[in-house]
């Protein structure tokens, strides 16, 4: 039986369900094993590390990006751009 299925099962009360310690209680929850509990955090550090690279690399780029805007204005403002450049 899932979680939600046992909880959602105790509940009594027609117009306000409610929920007390003593039914909290009786409910068993998984618990993953603290190796693998540390195995998921190193992974989730990992993902993060990558966004992490991966937002900079993007701010760098912007910030490459912003850099070069006026150029490009200023040579399509004298006609200098053409389909070869």
């Amino acid at each position: 039986m899932q979680i939600q299925e046992k909880v959602f099962g105790q509940i009594r009360g027609a117009t306000r369900p409610g929920y007390n310690s003593t039914l909290l209680g009786s409910v068993r929850l998984p618990v993953v094993s603290l190796r693998e509990q540390r195995r998921i955090v190193a992974e989730l550090d990992e993902l993060q590390a990558e966004v992490d690279r991966l937002k900079a690399l993007q701010a760098e780029t912007a910030a490459g990006i912003d850099a070069l805007l006026p150029a490009i204005l200023d040579r399509a403002f004298k006609g200098e751009l053409t389909g070869a450049d």
